[in-house]
């Protein structure tokens, strides 16, 4: 298991940090804008990124894609099994209102069930997951 979870979190090669949070999470703050206007830009992304919108309301858009590749055996490997559903990666972009403007945060993971139902997780937090999707909030244009 810490085999997969220093994979997923980057052990290895740690970036550092691109943008320090105070929630510790990606985040994007989009200026004069509607929740509205940013939740529908958030599922157009995760769409043009041949991902599926698992649910959508107005303060969160979930997403996420089946990881077929060596990553995604390693996963199942690791938190599922052989009876185990193909992991998929999973973001929750949550969005909030602060006066004019938007702010969106972003929380990934993979996850797989397992014969039994139940779901195994495990978070990417590590700073290479962190910035990549900092960089993907950044130049969101809703």
């Amino acid at each position: 298991m810490l085999l997969v979870i220093c994979f997923l979190n980057g052990c290895v090669t740690q970036q550092p940090l691109k943008k320090v949070t105070q929630s510790g999470k990606p985040e994007g703050i989009y200026k004069n804008k509607t929740k509205e206007s940013v939740k529908d830009v958030l599922i157009g992304y995760c769409n043009q990124n041949g991902m599926m919108v698992y649910d959508s309301n107005d303060s969160s858009v979930t997403c996420g894609k089946e990881r077929t590749d060596a990553a995604g055996i390693l996963v199942q490997a690791m938190i599922g099994n052989a009876h185990s559903t193909t992991p998929v990666q999973k973001i929750l972009f949550t969005i909030g209102k602060q006066d004019k403007d938007v702010r969106v945060w972003a929380d990934m993971w993979i996850e797989t069930q397992m014969a039994t139902g139940q779901i195994n997780k495990a978070q990417l937090t590590n700073n290479n997951a962190k910035n990549a999707m900092q960089d993907t909030l950044d130049k969101l244009n809703p």
